[in-house]
């Protein structure tokens, strides 16, 4: 029998974890009373309250929070240690916004509420406007041999990185990583959907995806500002 690998590349999103928190929430349910549309309007109102400016110079910050069953948030440290000292203003201005948002909806699994992540790309333009301006955008650059390349060429090398020698089974069988590109073009923060019950497996799968020697990312940038930016691989195995 042989098992053939189907890599699926998505687009590029804004938006490792203890067993006890989803990574993200299920699809169709908003972390937020409303959904985005009430929490931006909340975090303009929060501004205001608080008199709050913008900051001295362009920064961009983003930043993960989790959601728990009593519906309290908690900022997750981020260990992208220059983009927090880099961006250290839009970082106190967010904590401070958060004390006043109080809409907070719990993820639900399986009928139960359970802990679950979100994150958001923080700038004064979402913070102020509640909008981003998408030209001001770059996505990450995908190096190889220090030439730029693309999606296709990481997508090739994940391909030639995975062995699949000695993973048989009758069954189709597929799952997700999802990882960040930081604002040192690391990639980190590594998440296996539906992971294998093989730890060998999920060894290769983050290896194939992490930087090498030959091959790195240059980070996103937002009005100059490097970003991190959360890249979602589907994968696929087809047994036959």
């Amino acid at each position: 029998m042989k098992i053939k690998i189907l890599i699926l590349i998505s687009s590029f999103i804004f938006c490792c974890i203890h067993a006890q928190v989803l990574y993200n929430y299920p699809t169709g349910q908003d972390f937020y009373e409303g959904g985005r549309q009430a929490y931006n309007n909340d975090i303009q109102k929060a501004i205001i309250k608080n008199n709050l400016k913008p900051c001295a110079k362009t920064e961009a910050l983003f930043m993960r929070f989790i959601v728990y069953p009593d519906n309290k948030v908690k900022y997750v440290s981020d260990d992208d240690s220059d983009a927090v000292e880099n961006n250290k203003c839009m970082k106190d201005k967010v904590l401070e916004v958060m004390k006043d948002m109080k809409n907070w909806k719990a993820a639900e699994l399986n009928g139960n509420k359970t802990a679950a992540m979100f994150c958001t790309l923080f700038t004064d333009d979402l913070l102020f406007k509640g909008e981003f301006s998408e030209d001001e955008f770059s996505k990450p650059v995908y190096m190889h041999k220090d030439k730029e390349s693309n999606i296709m060429k990481f997508r090739e090398n994940f391909v030639k990185c995975f062995d699949a020698t000695g993973y048989k089974s009758n069954i189709d069988y597929s799952f997700t990583i999802n990882f960040d590109v930081n604002t040192k073009g690391e990639a980190g923060f590594f998440y296996i959907d539906n992971e294998s019950n093989l730890e060998k497996f999920n060894k290769m799968v983050v290896d194939c995806a992490s930087n090498t020697k030959k091959s790195y990312w240059k980070p996103s940038y937002y009005k100059g500002v490097p970003i991190k930016q959360v890249f979602r691989m589907p994968i696929r195995f087809n047994a036959n």
